[in-house]
């Protein structure tokens, strides 16, 4: 059996769901379910797999305390830690873990902030998923949609893969849609959600990267600086390379791409309206946690961090407080949170 590597990218901000997430604490690193961080949880989801090797991690400068934390607790020794000096989006950090990888090393992209609720589940469909990449496919999860989602992007499938019935051709990727076509979407067996996790071999995602954006892989190459122990700084030449998603710049150009749908109680948590979906609610529909008081209130998201907070007469509301800053915001307006935090911050 193929050599499997976990890719775990931890460069993301999580302003999504600011002021509880922050660029400098963002929401892998943070205690939103049981179980550990959504980090953690990334980096001990695999353990059962055969020939699993030790993961590479992406993260960036000011997140290498928080992963050298989580991975201690977890008992897990990354071969490599590539370590960001600024965020260039999936694509180059992708290419960064090839770069570093044995071209036969069968990859599974994980971004680390994805929650998945059946794992043993998941672990059947990455296994799955290893004829495809060793015969030279790049295979994305598609998820099966359980409702209009307008913060998460879609794939259209196409025909059957050849001698594999659980995976499909890519038809098209979709960005994030607006409410009525997000109501079609989910309502077509043809589409999934856009997980944005991979399951390749590191020479075939190189190979790809030559054909179809060859300039942002002389740019990562040339980043590369010898390993400090197991840790990768990559050079200032990182940061002159394009920012741009693995989808963008190789996903929607390569012949390779075939999609596997799953179910697997998966979400990316982007947002306060995923977090209350995902979560334990009390019998008015409310998720709480901290000290809070709530008169006829329901199907609200109220946390409390560090004082009391009260809130009355109101429904589907998001209300989160930190000593830095308080949030109120109407449920179903939650996308609107990395906008609220860009304002803030330009203030």
């Amino acid at each position: 059996m193929a050599s499997i590597r976990p890719v775990i990218l931890s460069g993301g901000a999580g302003t999504r769901l600011w002021p509880f997430s922050t660029p400098d604490s963002p929401k892998q690193f943070a205690p939103l379910f049981p179980g550990g961080s959504l980090f953690f949880q990334t980096l001990t989801r695999l353990q059962t797999l055969p020939e699993l090797e030790a993961p590479i991690i992406v993260t960036g400068a000011a997140h290498v305390d928080l992963v050298d934390a989580e991975t201690t607790r977890a008992g897990v020794e990354p071969l490599i830690c590539l370590v960001e000096p600024a965020a260039r989006n999936t694509a180059p950090a992708i290419i960064a873990a090839s770069l570093v990888s044995a071209g036969d090393d069968v990859l599974v992209i994980l971004p680390s902030d994805h929650l998945i609720r059946d794992e043993e589940r998941f672990v059947d469909a990455v296994q799955n998923s290893i004829p495809l990449a060793t015969a030279g496919r790049i295979v994305t999860f598609g998820i099966v949609p359980t409702r209009a989602e307008t913060g998460y992007g879609y794939i259209e499938m196409g025909n059957p893969v050849p001698g594999d019935a659980r995976a499909f051709a890519v038809r098209r990727f979709k960005e994030k849609p607006g409410q009525e076509e997000a109501d079609l979407l989910a309502s077509s067996a043809a589409h999934v959600w856009n997980s944005g996790m991979f399951v390749t071999m590191a020479g075939t995602l190189l190979s790809e990267a030559r054909l179809h954006c060859p300039q942002i892989l002389e740019g990562v190459a040339s980043a590369l600086t010898n390993p400090i122990g197991n840790r990768v700084e990559l050079g200032e030449a990182f940061g002159e390379v394009k920012s741009i998603s693995m989808d963008h710049a190789i996903m929607e150009k390569t012949k390779e791409a075939v999609v596997m749908p799953i179910d697997v109680g998966w979400d990316d948590v982007g947002s306060f309206e995923a977090l209350w979906s995902v979560s334990e609610k009390d019998d008015q529909g409310n998720v709480t946690s901290g000290e809070t008081v709530l008169i006829d209130v329901g199907n609200s998201f109220v946390k409390a961090t560090s004082r009391t907070v009260a809130v009355a007469g109101l429904d589907d509301v998001v209300v989160v407080e930190t000593p830095d800053a308080v949030l109120v915001v109407s449920r179903d307006k939650s996308q609107l949170v990395k906008d609220l935090f860009g304002r803030v911050e330009s203030d």
